[in-house]
């Protein structure tokens, strides 16, 4: 049978209100770090779990956070989502996932809809610079954090620094001779594809090379556009040697155009990406990339969603883990 909050009050010596709190994680409850301890190894003990509706009604909170990621088939999008979903369930929450396809209506009526469920709060991957559903959450003062990506409206943040991630893959480029280097560039609308474009024009910049606007071609962020978008470039009367592409993504698109077109790689077309997804390692030759920590990405919005929540703080932060440059065979001849 399944024991009850008198049944473990009893077994630990502490009144049933003390261990209810101590299940709910309440912030004002002041007992030892003893006494915390020891109910929770029962907890653990007995596999006690609390009534999530019960809990749910005397708390008025759900216990269920939303995340919006623009591509559920993405692995960047899934490896943030995991380390959404290890975080709260830790906590008790459980975490319900959707897709918005880069569509703001869409994205607008997800928002709506999971409002109506009274969720807890949001974990956002989808946001613009300039996004509409940002500003509604703030006007209705919805707790959230965006993740990957930011917006002009919003105080809370994770992800990495994409300029200089752009920047360290442009500067190996450079290292290894190339000069006209090409950029596959995501739309200035998000706030990765705009800084990673910001990071590859410094590096050339600082090389003093000038990135001519020939050699940066907007795509969409998925392999067709990357296709499409190297074909442009390997076309021009003098072509591109190596290419920075927006994403890993937008990078395999970059490979089909150089198979399609009979070019190696990298002795005829060095190719970098950014995110360091599963597939990169897959690739013939690897490719160099840029590795973000995507799972930790989403450990951290979590954490700082419930911080939100549980503990009513609402000062502006944001978490900008460092991105790390990996070298493989797309650039480097040792490594094919």
């Amino acid at each position: 049978m399944r024991i009850t909050l008198k049944e473990l009050a009893a077994q630990s010596g502490v009144h049933p209100s003390t261990v209810s709190r101590i299940v709910n994680d309440d912030p004002r409850l002041r007992v030892s770090a003893e006494t915390r301890e020891r109910v929770k190894d029962l907890l653990k003990k007995t596999g006690y779990r609390p009534d999530g509706m019960a809990r749910g009604l005397k708390l008025r909170q759900s216990f269920v956070l939303g995340v919006l990621v623009p591509d559920v088939l993405n692995p960047l999008f899934a490896a943030i989502f995991r380390g959404v979903e290890d975080a709260a369930l830790e906590e008790g929450y459980t975490v319900i996932l959707s897709s918005t396809d880069g569509h703001e209506d869409r994205e607008r009526d997800i928002l709506l809809t999971l409002q109506s469920r009274m969720i807890d709060g949001m974990i956002v991957a989808s946001a613009t610079l300039r996004d509409s559903s940002v500003r509604w959450l703030r006007a209705h003062d919805v707790p959230h954090v965006l993740v990957n990506r930011y917006s002009d409206q919003t105080d809370y943040f994770v992800g990495t620094d994409d300029k200089l991630g752009a920047r360290l893959a442009t500067e190996h480029l450079l290292s290894l001779g190339h000069r006209r280097i090409a950029h596959l560039a995501g739309s200035p609308r998000y706030s990765t594809s705009l800084n990673r474009r910001r990071g590859y024009e410094e590096a050339l910049k600082a090389a003093g090379i000038h990135p001519g606007p020939e050699l940066i071609v907007e795509t969409s962020l998925a392999t067709g556009g990357g296709v499409v978008a190297t074909h442009r470039l390997l076309e021009q009367r003098k072509p591109p040697t190596a290419i920075v592409a927006v994403n890993d993504v937008a990078a395999v698109g970059a490979y089909d155009a150089a198979e399609q077109m009979r070019l190696r790689i990298p002795a005829d077309l060095a190719i970098t990406g950014y995110n360091d997804i599963p597939l990169a390692t897959r690739l013939r030759p690897s490719l160099t990339t840029i590795h973000v920590p995507a799972q930790e990405f989403g450990r951290a919005a979590a954490r700082m969603l419930l911080e939100q929540m549980v503990a009513g703080r609402r000062e502006p932060k944001r978490v900008v883990l460092p991105p790390e440059l990996i070298v493989r065979g797309s650039t480097d001849p040792s490594r094919v």
